[in-house]
């Protein structure tokens, strides 16, 4: 489907062209302000090329809503000149944009003809704005005349021709007496100039950019036909992810049918967040999925997918904002957070929310559209046991209610409600139940020898303090951990433990009291405190597992050597050295960050929820990691869970948070 083709759309912006508006008219905004600052013509042709780009695939109120923008903003930073600037500049890049759209190569004369009334009307506004204001034409043209006459001098005293002189005096009578002839003139020929050569610059560049050929890409609502996800039948579908040697998923036969509450399970890399992808509308490298309608991603009566990373699916800046994007205006906000357990949280500011509560937020979003298919990937792990539970019962009722829901998960307990189990392994489907891996006897931690390593003296955290939005998440927390010591921070959700675990790593400045590690304030150390994430994905930012481990080892070079080596420690194939971040599994990418940090060598390591989604065989060869880093290596261990099933033999102390405030610090535990 070409531009000149494509139907049309009509009603307000949809989700994609907002966002394309914002990053669109972002752009222009930071362009017209560098434009400003560059003494050289083409810089600011360079404003109109964003605007382009957004025309030739866009509807008109896109662009509109992209220039008002950037209006905004170079009102801000420029004043009412600037924005005249990005408003004219915009539309140059519109008409450049929508004449490649329709006429291609021959929209050089459409631009041409289109931007010489276009420079009339501005020279006309121009010219008709000096009039008004005489005292600034009047010092416009004086400087003019001064510049002229003082270059004028400086020839004469260099022995210039008197005809010189003659020429020079009657181009500036010429000049203040016709001023609005040049004036108008130049600004008619600067605006055909810069929509021309905007062209030429942005022809180039589109030639060489798939954005064009991505017009088609945005979903129609209008001439889409109704949501039909279910039921949904898999053919022999295989996905291979790209530079990939294998298949994440291998001719895989499967059939979802309404109302059923379906559990699929396998160890970590086994498929099952791709098999979820492939059920929420990504298209398989062979194979077919058999839908009676399109997937409706998003949409009402559609499909949801609450990912295992909750902050990538919170837009919203407070929990009723977040729930009203994209829904329709009357959703019973209250009845939903009672729902998922966030009660009276509708003016929350989402960035105060624990990793459980947003995990709830995007549940409770999803539920607002009112689903025919719910797939849940790894929806519990960053929740209590008793959050853990009612999420759980909660998925059970939804799917009794008539809501098809899949859930994706490694813990056997949460299948219990499901009417069916898939096992997953090696990207197939396995018999009805998968086998467990033996499970070696791991020694219980010896008992360190003590010597203080971090102390907490009576920290206190307030988040956006002295303003109306200020929430203390820390209260007057004292706490002293020894070398080599195994401790266990637990509490429920909002409690205060992933703040605790970001002030101790030395991510936070508390806002009163202090955080030492070996007597330095833990913000001013570097490499003696390890943090591992609760949603690890956050801190892997290089594109490879090879070179995420090699960085922050703080090696020079790629040393895939050592990159095996340190995989080796965390159970974790050699061959996922090459692999891209985006391609592993949640639970492959908490492994990854773990040892990333255990390539630093920390005295102190901290873990938020590294339990949370590795399967059985992930979670034995991790505790066996922490027990061998504590009795060996005497690496000071700080576990922040609410998975405790193993953690006895990590940990010998167990802290106890409660709104902020430790309740119990486990030493009469371990008197």
């Amino acid at each position: 489907m070409n531009a000149a083709t494509r139907p049309r759309t009509r009603g307000p912006l949809r989700p994609p062209e907002l966002a394309a508006a914002a990053v669109f008219g972002a752009l222009t905004a930071v362009l017209s302000v560098v434009a400003g600052l560059i003494p050289v013509g083409i810089a600011q042709v360079l404003v109109a090329l964003p605007v382009a780009f957004l025309a030739i695939t866009g509807r008109v109120r896109t662009v509109i809503a992209a220039t008002t923008a950037a209006g905004v903003v170079a009102l801000i930073a420029g004043g009412p000149f600037a924005v005249a600037a990005v408003v004219l500049l915009a539309s140059i890049g519109t008409l450049v944009g929508f004449a490649q759209r329709r006429w291609g190569r021959s929209a050089v004369f459409v631009i041409f003809a289109c931007s010489v009334p276009m420079g009339v009307a501005v020279a006309a506004a121009v010219v008709g704005l000096l009039v008004v204001f005489e005292q600034t034409r009047i010092l416009l043209l004086e400087a003019l005349v001064n510049t002229m006459r003082g270059v004028l001098t400086t020839f004469e005293a260099a022995g210039s021709d008197p005809e010189l002189s003659r020429v020079v005096n009657e181009t500036i009578d010429f000049l203040v007496t016709y001023w609005w002839l040049w004036i108008g003139s130049a600004v008619v020929l600067g605006v055909v100039g810069t929509a021309l050569l905007a062209f030429g610059v942005f022809a180039s560049v589109a030639r060489r950019s798939t954005w064009p050929r991505q017009q088609a890409g945005w979903p129609e609502r209008t001439t889409e036909r109704e949501p039909g996800p279910l039921p949904v039948k898999l053919n022999s579908v295989s996905y291979r992810y790209p530079n990939a040697t294998v298949d994440a998923l291998c001719a895989v036969d499967l059939t979802i049918t309404e109302g059923e509450f379906v559990a699929v399970v396998g160890a970590n890399g086994s498929g099952k967040s791709t098999l979820a992808r492939i059920l929420a509308g990504l298209d398989p490298t062979s194979g077919f999925v058999d839908r009676p309608g399109p997937v409706g991603l998003g949409a009402p009566d559609g499909t949801v997918l609450v990912f295992q990373h909750p902050e990538a699916q919170v837009l919203g800046r407070t929990v009723g904002e977040d729930l009203r994007w994209g829904t329709s205006s009357d959703i019973d906000i209250d009845a939903l957070l009672v729902r998922v357990g966030l009660e009276g949280m509708t003016d929350r500011a989402t960035e105060d929310l624990s990793g459980g509560q947003q995990q709830r937020l995007a549940l409770a979003a999803a539920l607002a559209r009112s689903p025919k298919l719910l797939i849940a990937d790894e929806i519990t792990a960053m929740v209590d046991a008793d959050s853990r539970t009612a999420l759980i019962g909660l998925l059970g009722e939804i799917a009794a209610g008539g809501t098809t829901v899949v859930l994706i998960t490694h813990l056997d307990d949460e299948t219990a409600r499901a009417d069916r189990v898939v096992h997953l392994e090696r990207g197939r489907i396995v018999g009805p139940s998968a086998p467990t891996p033996r499970r070696e006897a791991i020694p219980a931690a010896p008992p360190a020898q003590w010597l203080p390593a971090l102390e907490l003296r009576e920290v206190t955290h307030t988040y956006a303090a002295r303003t109306p939005w200020a929430h203390t998440a820390l209260r007057n927390v004292s706490l002293t951990v020894g070398r080599g010591e195994g401790v266990l921070v637990v509490g429920a959700n909002g409690s205060g433990k992933t703040t605790l675990a970001w002030t101790i790593a030395g991510l936070l400045r508390p806002t009163s009291g202090t955080c030492t590690v070996h007597d330095t304030p833990t913000a001013n150390v570097r490499g003696e405190v390890g943090l591992v994430f609760q949603q690890a994905r956050l801190q892997l930012q290089r594109p490879t597992v090879a070179r995420e481990i090699s960085e922050v080892a703080g090696l020079d070079r790629t040393d895939h050597r050592y990159v095996a080596a340190v995989l080796k420690r965390v159970g974790l194939s050699v061959d996922l050295a090459v692999r891209p971040i985006d391609q592993l599994s949640g639970g492959e990418m908490r492994r990854v960050a773990i040892a990333a940090q255990l390539s630093r060598a920390p005295r102190v390591l901290v873990l938020d929820e590294p339990l949370a989604g590795l399967d059985t065989a992930g979670r034995h060869e991790l505790i066996s990691i922490l027990v061998y880093l504590r009795t060996v290596e005497h690496v000071t261990i700080i576990v922040i869970s609410h998975d405790l099933h193993g953690m006895e033999e990590v940990c010998s102390r167990t802290v106890v948070l409660e709104d902020g405030t430790v309740v119990d610090d486990g030493t009469k535990a371990v008197a």
